[in-house]
């Protein structure tokens, strides 16, 4: 793996985890064995750092989406793209504080978000004329609420819940007799 590749992945743990202001560049470089140098070589700056992840999160989220597959398969993949980047991303956006650069990355956080949930108004929008936008707000609201009652509850599996769930969304609820 490189080392970007390397730095981002510690990054999104980190900010997961500790939050922005915690989030500190020099102990990340440490943590992965980095001189300073070598670390602010590929981000100049937390900015730099968080504004690489979003838009490692966006191109992972347009990847599921524009992927070959039935939509069943393509949104799963969303799903899990959403998992390792938005997800922690969206914690960041909804956090208290507001101490050192907070505000300015709850402001990029949420402005990514929402050009995400744009992305999938449209790709809903062109499947369903008329009902992008509030196909768009369901489905991100179920994929969000499997990775938190996994996260948040215990016994719950995210993968089994969405499997279940998107095959729900796309083909309805069972009809009873």
């Amino acid at each position: 793996m490189d080392t970007r590749t390397r730095i981002l992945q510690a990054a999104r743990r980190s900010l997961a985890e500790r939050g922005y202001a915690a989030t500190r560049l020099d102990e990340l470089a440490a943590e992965l064995g980095l001189t300073k140098g070598a670390f602010y070589h590929h981000f100049p700056s937390k900015r730099a750092l968080l504004e690489a992840l979003l838009e490692e999160s966006r191109s992972q989220a347009a990847s599921a989406l524009e992927a070959p597959g039935s939509l069943e398969e393509r949104l799963f993949r969303y799903a899990l793209a959403y998992r390792e980047g938005v997800e922690p991303l969206s914690a960041l956006a909804t956090a208290q504080g507001g101490r050192g650069g907070e505000e300015e990355a709850k402001a990029l956080a949420k402005e990514a978000m929402r050009r995400e949930m744009a992305r999938l108004e449209a790709f809903f929008e062109g499947r369903f004329p008329g009902k992008g936008r509030s196909l768009a707000g369901l489905f991100s609201s179920l994929v969000h609420g499997a990775f938190m009652l996994e996260k948040h509850l215990g016994g719950y599996r995210a993968e089994e819940l969405l499997r279940e769930w998107i095959r729900v969304f796309i083909r309805g609820l069972p009809q009873r007799e």
